[in-house]
């Protein structure tokens, strides 16, 4: 087994992986014990993937064919209880309280209606794993005659003397009732007060001339006394008395009659355990693939292309990051999706400032962690391999105690220290926290190791403002084509009087989609350009700009 399939402490959650995981949600405990259970596929089992992306695309094509069935499955299994505690008593063979049969009840009903709900829709072709086997025999035991919803509860139909003695305690119930209306009678004539359920009357202490007759009365006893009220209870008659003893006699054999009828319910559940536990998770299972289809619904997703062989391959058309395309849409801007080819190699990926070089690495990370976890993918086409790890170092990796450079260098072990596994590596501007000249070499020493001694395993994207390091390494050079089409001559003649466009212009306008370059490309050199749209002063670009035609900087 290899080592976790992100590699390092932040990747999944700077690729995004983290916030979208979140974002599927089943309805219900069982569900999420199947999501739970989830992890990615590796290398080796691209036919177990290919089974899980047939299962996903079907669902998709039936969440979408099938509305109002999907809507009644998700009603359904938002309902569902865990019965994983009931079945785990039966498997010890333990006696099940009426509250546990309920659910294992409750779980025999929905399982019929979500099977009765995935066979109308056949023509839809739902993957056969996700049908529940029949529990029709668990649902006539334990609710017999029961129409619509159901509720458990120990009817006289489980045992015909259980019935025979709830009926002789009502009946004796009654008797008693009546044994002890004249008493009532007579405390209402003289209080005017009514005996409660519990053959009961408080009198408010102030109303102390009522309280002394209810005292003199010998149909009363007095019970307690509280801050406010005296209580008093009606007193039993002989012949209540004896009734009274009756029906704790008739409740006593009414409560050992209930316990024989749980005790018998559960030993005649135990032949069904294969089948209880079987449409537990099958209907989890459902729950889990429905929250994926509601994902590709509305993404439009799609389920990638496995690519089998030993060196590894990623082609994304049209590709993007959920979170990013959030955000862009709401502030009103325009997003353009990522095309990009990456093989078993090294590739360089420059750009201006701001120009999402390093939301490109994200995306392809995201893309490659979804589809290994069978999940869909926000793009209109993927072709893909399988992949041991996956590692993503942003800008600044945060090490407590460490300046931005060393932090790099000590999260680099990590894939580093993986070269007998397939990985993809994502690299954001390595080395930008050091002497430009030596953060060059290193960045490049670092490109070329993996490169060289990856044995085609590695699969490496690397973005940088670096000039000539896809030279140096006779990398494929991507380019974020940027801003163009507005170079700063073209902004002269329309520009602003205060010479700022802010970051609604340069969202608007920036080119974000990645274009392949020779390697000796230059690297675009906006940074003053941007600084300029976002309203740096005049004066300091105007120096920076003096600096440079001067040669003062480098």
């Amino acid at each position: 087994m290899t080592l976790e399939f992100f590699a390092g402490d932040s990747t999944a959650e700077n690729t995004g992986f983290t916030q979208v995981w979140d974002s599927v949600q089943p309805k219900s405990s069982l569900g999420k014990r199947v999501k739970a259970k989830e992890r990615p596929r590796l290398p080796g089992e691209e036919q177990q993937l290919s089974a899980a992306f047939l299962r996903l695309s079907r669902a998709a094509a039936c969440y979408d064919k099938h509305r109002s069935a999907a809507s009644r499955l998700e009603g359904i299994l938002g309902s569902l209880k865990d019965p994983f505690h009931a079945i785990a008593l039966l498997q010890d063979r333990k006696t099940l309280s009426p509250s546990e049969l309920f659910i294992l009840a409750h779980l025999a009903f929905s399982s019929g209606k979500v099977r009765a709900i995935l066979l109308e829709t056949r023509d839809a072709a739902w993957a056969d794993e996700v049908i529940p086997p029949s529990l029709k025999a668990v649902e006539k035991m334990l609710l017999p005659g029961t129409t619509g919803q159901p509720v458990f509860y120990i009817g006289d139909a489980f045992s015909p003397e259980l019935g025979k003695v709830r009926a002789e305690r009502k009946d004796r119930e009654r008797k008693r009732r009546v044994a002890m209306n004249k008493e009532a009678l007579a405390v209402e004539a003289l209080l005017s007060r009514k005996p409660g359920p519990k053959e009961e009357i408080a009198i408010r202490k102030t109303d102390s001339d009522l309280v002394e007759k209810a005292r003199l009365m010998p149909e009363l006893g007095e019970t307690r006394e509280t801050l406010t009220h005296v209580h008093f209870r009606l007193k039993a008659t002989t012949e209540a008395l004896r009734l009274e003893r009756e029906i704790n006699r008739l409740r006593l054999r009414e409560t050992a009659l209930e316990e024989q009828v749980l005790a018998t319910l559960s030993r005649e559940l135990v032949p069904f355990l294969e089948d209880l536990n079987r449409a537990a998770w099958g209907l989890g299972s459902l729950d889990y693939l429905l929250a994926k289809a509601r994902l590709f619904r509305d993404w439009d997703a799609s389920v990638p292309e496995i690519i089998t062989g030993s060196a590894p391959q990623i082609v994304l058309t049209d590709a993007f990051h959920p979170e990013v395309r959030r955000q862009v849409l709401e502030r009103g801007g325009r997003f353009q999706p990522l095309s990009v080819e990456l093989d078993s190699t090294v590739a360089v990926i420059t750009g201006p400032n701001m120009g999402g070089k390093t939301v490109a690495l994200a995306t392809i990370g995201l893309s490659v962690a979804l589809a290994q976890w069978a999940l869909p993918v926000p793009c209109k086409k993927m072709k893909f391999s399988l992949y041991d790890f996956t590692y993503f170092q942003p800008q600044s990796p945060g090490k407590p105690g460490l300046s931005s450079f060393a932090a790099e260098v000590v999260s680099l072990k990590e894939p580093l220290g993986r070269d007998e596994e397939r990985g993809l590596v994502l690299l954001d501007e390595i080395g930008r926290g050091t002497n430009p000249s030596q953060g060059l070499a290193l960045y490049a020493a670092v490109l070329g190791h993996f490169k060289d001694h990856g044995h085609g395993r590695y699969t490496v994207a690397a973005t940088t403002h670096y000039h000539g390091l896809a030279g140096l390494l006779d990398a494929p050079h991507w380019q974020v084509t940027g801003l163009t089409s507005y170079r700063e001559k073209d902004l002269e003649a329309g520009a602003k009087p205060d010479d700022s466009y802010g970051l609604g212009w340069l969202y608007e306008h920036m080119d974000y989609r990645l274009q392949r370059v020779g390697p000796e490309t230059m690297t675009p050199q906006d940074a003053l350009l941007v600084a300029r749209l976002l309203g740096l002063d005049k004066e300091i670009i105007e120096r920076a700009e003096a600096l440079l035609d001067d040669k003062c900087v480098s």
